[in-house]
């Protein structure tokens, strides 16, 4: 749980699978505590390793790693309104 904060900071956020990058943004650990708090359907995505995830993750989040993105479609909800949030370890 202690690294829960670095981890918040890397966030990713897709407003929907089907609007595509002109509606994703940045988002920081606090906007994404807020989203959690007020969307129950938001859907948290760790894409580091199953090991990395092993290791501490935000809680209530699925793993999907890279090496799985060729399922992505079949592990996503169907809604296309979901939001979804995407994090990982970041670069470097």
């Amino acid at each position: 749980m202690k690294n829960i904060k670095p981890l918040l900071l890397l966030v990713f956020l897709m407003i929907t699978a089907s609007c595509g990058p002109a509606n994703a943004k940045d988002v920081n650990a606090e906007e994404l505590t807020k989203m959690m708090s007020e969307n129950t359907r938001l859907l948290v995505v760790d894409t580091r390793t199953e090991f990395e995830y092993q290791l501490g993750h935000i809680p209530k989040a699925i793993n999907i790693s890279q090496e799985k993105f060729y399922m992505l479609e079949t592990l996503l909800p169907k809604e296309k309104d979901t939001p979804i949030v995407f994090y990982c370890r970041g670069s470097g």
